[in-house]
């Protein structure tokens, strides 16, 4: 890899003098010193004066408080503190009460302010920009006077202010004014600077633009954004491959902030594809990205406030079941059959939120039905956990609830027991820097509460960037501004589409537009954005001997032009770029297909049901052998259950339960169609509403986070309506009697012990008896036609029980009510809706018990075929396609084919 391709031609002057060479960045300051450093040949030298232009100031700025100037006895602001600051002066403003979220506007308010000082703008203040009560500007100004009080009184000043003071340091002598001051690299130079930069130096001398003589520039365009990094990523391993010891490779995403995951995973897939198997230890992979990752958002840093949120009463399930996946609290190697188990528990209870204390009822279930579970006294450490946070904990200094902090992670054992790796170490220790940047809130800030100390701790986390230590390496991928003054081998940039390049205005809303646009701030006008982009391009062009600008054709449905500032260059198709067509990825793919020697067994059947084995499901075992004896096997057999989806309010599965409470104990009252004739219309509707109201006041006092008032509501009035009209509709019946509501009955059939449950039974008047099973959605007597009976429990039932002269589907819903069934009634006036005579019914009942027979000899024979009735059933099963492997049908067959070959 060569170790860089800027030149040190026009600082040679500058280098040969000592004198101050400053520069954007400390990306250009570090590849400027590598370029220094492979031209020497002693063993030690001089280092080089290369700073940023931050760098440098900051350095000044130590400079005149260790001489103890006294205009620069002051704190500079954090960020945090400037941002609370904002904050309180936005809430204690007029408008103070009308906002909900005051935070991204102090943010606004903040970049506002930054930029009136760069621009050295804070005098003018009382112009007619900003005299007009109705604008944003006249609420702003009150702001800004409130935000200058609070820093005066924390004697504190903001970075931009010292500069200020810099400045005038150097106007009265406190600091040495330098003969000669080199820029390079820079582009545009805020006025704030360019007044600091003209006071410290006699002459200001800035650097020409490095060149590459007479670079090759293509220009390709691909289908979409993914494709282009896809590209490029294949264009740099064969650059690479080609040139190891030269290529030194530049990729520019201007995007890079918003897409550099997608841009990692993609560079991995082509590189580093082998750093994916579970069985390699992660490492840093070797590309230099410009853009570091907050902090925050990585899982180590990421699980110490999901610890500290421990205290919230909503927590997502998703978030809450990531949560117990985390290896970064406990011991998760001893833990993880526990807290997959309860996992799953925190599932079935149907919630789109959950709180710790869901968590621990569930965790202490489950450690009383399994006891080894509670041996590793995981229950215990959630109790401590919710003992701790149950204080009443008053408002407290930073350094105070880092105290309580350390408690709570302490308890959860963070950041666990597993060996950090290299990332995470470095992680932990920029995590003691967030401590003491959140420490030093002690200087400024007031007591705070426990969730605005979480939020500001956050806040630093957040705004901390982390950047993996990485060994110098030959791709390096940088967003729009970092790529400018650097020198490459080859240089690829992408995204370069025209409602991206030049990028949109984006001014800010608190100061005035024409302001703005006259003193020709960031993003305040689309012809700044364009001279800036035309700036940036014109860089680019003379960045490298070989490049590649690109643009996709489309985003989603929104097709996409190249940018105007690209067109000129010539266009050839991606297709003459790229050697190399495929991934190290798809390349090891494909190795893996051509050298595995692939087995076909035959797995359709388990392991034989043994007598000693419980049977779960009752009838539903036979609607499962029936629809696929697959699926009955692992959801009976092996347990392969999901809990359904969590919806707001009332779930199906909760709606029937209601249905079939309220029919049972509305039966249990009346007892007879004689009792049901004697209400009136309006007796039956208040009977029904009260019942109904009873049963969803129970089920609302098991979930009530969940069913609050308005569901409750609502489900009440649907019901009762449902009912009242189906009941209604029952009066024109025969005359009967129910003579059971919810029996349970434990029978024995084909040698499997079974319990079942019947929704109703009715007997008319000539002994006659008809079992009733409700349903609320579809129901329809030809699910208990043919071979495979989907819908087995009235057949089965009136197999086993004697005496049963008919069965029917009784469909309550809102789209149709309904009896559908089949029998054999015996008088002629019994005239049941909806019961078809049976041609014979015996020999129905006798087609039944031979079908469930084969059924039952099938499921205890361990039956496994994958094999479903039809595509309907099917698709009721897609949570078990990891374990069916349908979509592998088709190669499965070829292999198949391959050994009848041979």
């Amino acid at each position: 890899m060569a170790a860089t391709y800027l030149s040190l031609e026009f600082l040679a002057p500058a280098l040969d003098s000592g004198a101050l060479i400053l520069v954007p960045n400390n990306r250009l300051r570090n590849h400027l010193l590598r370029a220094y450093a492979t031209r020497q040949t002693a063993k030690a030298w001089l280092k080089p004066n290369i700073q940023s232009l931050s760098q440098w100031l900051e350095g000044l700025w130590d400079n005149l408080q260790n001489n103890g100037v006294s205009y620069s006895c002051a704190k500079v602001a954090t960020n945090l503190q400037r941002q609370i600051i904002w904050e309180a002066a936005i809430k204690n403003s007029s408008i103070g009460d009308t906002l909900l979220q005051p935070k991204p506007l102090a943010q606004q308010a903040d970049s506002a302010f930054k930029n009136l000082e760069l621009w050295r703008l804070t005098q003018n203040l009382s112009n007619d920009y900003f005299i007009d009560p109705k604008s944003n500007t006249a609420q702003f100004i009150e702001w800004i006077k409130e935000f200058k009080r609070a820093l005066k009184i924390q004697n504190s000043v903001t970075r931009e202010h010292s500069y200020e003071l810099i400045a005038q340091a150097f106007e009265l002598g406190h600091l040495p004014k330098l003969d000669n001051i080199y820029l390079e690299g820079f582009d545009d130079i805020p006025p704030l600077m360019q007044h600091v930069l003209e006071i410290a130096a006699h002459n200001l001398v800035r650097l020409p633009a490095q060149n590459t003589a007479q670079p090759i520039l293509h220009r390709t365009q691909l289908d979409t954004f993914e494709d282009e990094i896809t590209a490029a990523a294949l264009w740099s391993f064969s650059e690479i491959q080609a040139n190891p010891d030269k290529a030194l490779i530049g990729i520019v995403v201007p995007n890079l902030g918003q897409s550099r995951d997608q841009v990692e995973r993609i560079f991995t897939e082509v590189f580093e594809a082998y750093s994916i198997l579970p069985s390699v230890a992660r490492y840093t992979l070797p590309f230099n990205f410009s853009a570091g990752t907050p902090l925050g958002n990585t899982p180590l840093i990421s699980s110490v406030f999901d610890i500290l949120d421990l205290q919230q009463d909503n927590w997502p399930l998703e978030k809450m079941c990531n949560f117990l996946t985390s290896p970064f609290w406990g011991d998760e190697s001893k833990e993880t059959i526990v807290r997959t188990h309860l996992t799953t528990e925190l599932r079935k209870l149907g919630r789109l939120t959950l709180s710790t204390s869901d968590l621990r009822f569930c965790l202490s279930k489950l450690e009383t039905r399994i006891p080894e579970f509670a041996k590793l006294e995981l229950g215990k450490q959630f109790e401590e956990m919710g003992n701790l946070l149950r204080r009443r904990f008053d408002n407290k200094s930073a350094s105070d609830w880092l105290i309580v902090f350390d408690q709570l992670l302490s308890l959860m054992n963070w950041p666990g027991s597993r060996r950090l790796d290299s990332q995470e170490y470095q992680q932990l220790n920029q995590w003691f820097e967030v401590r003491d940047q959140f420490a030093s809130m002690d200087n400024y800030s007031a007591h705070i509460s426990y969730a605005q100390a979480c939020r500001y701790l956050r806040e630093i986390a957040d705004k901390t960037p982390f950047q993996a230590q990485t060994p110098d390496s030959p791709i390096q991928i940088l967003g729009a501004l970092e790529a400018a003054g650097l020198q490459f081998s080859h240089l690829w940039v992408m995204g370069l589409n025209d409602s991206q390049w030049p990028p949109v205005p984006a001014p800010n809303p608190l100061l005035p537009l024409q302001l703005q646009r006259e003193h020709n701030m960031p993003h305040a006008s689309a012809t700044r954005e364009l001279e800036i982009a035309q700036g940036l391009t014109q860089r680019y062009k003379q960045s490298a001997a070989n490049i590649i600008f690109s643009s996709a054709h489309r985003d989603g449905d929104n097709e996409l032009r190249p940018s105007a500032l690209i067109r000129d260059i010539p266009l050839i198709p991606v297709s003459q770029i790229l050697e190399q067509k495929k991934s190290s990825l798809q390349t090891y793919y494909e190795q893996l297909q051509q050298a595995s020697q692939l087995d076909l067994i035959h797995d359709s059947n388990g392991p034989e049901l043994q007598p000693e084995e419980p049977v779960r499901g009752g009838s539903q075992l036979f609607k499962l052998q029936a629809s696929c004896p697959f699926e009955a096997f692992v959801r009976l057999r092996l347990g392969a259950n999901n809990p359904d989806e969590p919806v707001l309010g009332f779930s199906p599965a909760e709606r029937g339960n209601l249905l079939h409470e309220s029919l049972a104990i509305i039966w249990q009252e009346l007892e007879t169609s004689d009792g049901l004739a004697n209400l009136d219309d309006q007796a039956l509707q208040a009977m029904i509403s009260n019942i109904v109201k009873e049963i969803v006041s129970k089920t609302q006092a098991r979930n009530p986070r969940k069913l609050g008032k308005v569901y409750c509501d609502i489900e009440h009035n649907r019901l009762t309506q449902l009912l009242t009209e189906w009941l209604i509709s029952e009066r024109d019946r025969p005359s009967f009697k129910v003579i059971a509501i919810e029996q349970e009955s434990d029978i024995e059939f084909a040698g499997l012990r079974l319990k079942l449950r019947v929704d109703r039974i009715d007997e008319f008047f000539n002994g006659d008896r008809l079992i009733i099973d409700y349903k609320t959605g579809n129901a329809h007597s030809k699910s208990w036609q043919g071979d495979r009976i989907t819908e087995p429990q009235l057949p089965l039932y009136a197999v086993t029980q004697g005496n049963i002269s008919a069965i029917s589907f009784a469909q309550i819903n809102r789209k149709q009510q309904k009896w559908d069934g089949l029998g054999e009634l015996h008088d002629a006036n019994l005239n049941q809706p909806g019961v078809k005579p049976s041609d014979d019914w015996r020999h129905q009942l006798q087609e039944w018990h031979n079908q469930l027979q084969k059924l039952a000899d099938d499921f205890i024979s361990g039956d496994a075929r994958v094999d479903f009735k039809d595509k309907t059933v099917e698709s009721y099963a897609t949570d078990l396609i990891p374990l069916t492997r349908l979509p592998d049908a088709d190669a499965l067959q070829l292999i198949a084919a391959k050994g009848d070959q041979v």
